[in-house]
């Protein structure tokens, strides 16, 4: 009886371990850039990655719940075709920096499932302009 818990925790660590190490592997991928994934070859092509370019201007449409859209980084672009059930962030549009979870398929397409686009330029500070000029009493 005793030997029989031992094992049934046992088993029970084994599998909380495995799931916990599957998550963290997850979640530790980094994303790659279009020529990057370009330069991976076949290699590519199934593997579950993150995709990071521009989004090329006028490339975004919607065919029913899909959405299309070309990524582009160092003259290397691909077709991406998001399929993910979360919405599309306000700051997804021609010229952002974008990020999307999925894979490559044999046609050289990326299909999405998650999907994320870095703030607009208009949110950051130029420190340039920040910076105080002579004669400026920022100091009272």
């Amino acid at each position: 009886m005793k030997l029989r818990f031992i094992i049934g925790i046992g088993l029970i660590v084994v599998a909380v371990a495995y799931l916990a190490f599957q998550g963290f592997e997850k979640g530790k991928r980094y994303y790659h850039t279009c020529d990057e994934v370009a330069q991976m070859g076949d290699k590519a092509i199934g593997h579950p990655m993150k995709l990071a370019g521009i989004v090329q201007d006028g490339s975004i449409q919607r065919d029913g719940d899909i959405l299309k859209f070309v990524l582009e980084y160092e003259g290397t672009h691909y077709e991406v075709q998001y399929v993910g059930s979360d919405p599309v962030p306000d700051t997804f549009k021609d010229g952002v920096e974008a990020v999307v979870d999925g894979t490559l398929d044999r046609n050289g397409v990326f299909v999405g499932q998650k999907i994320q686009a870095k703030c607009a330029s208009k949110y950051e500070v130029d420190y340039e302009d920040a910076k105080p000029t002579a004669g400026d009493d920022t100091t009272a």
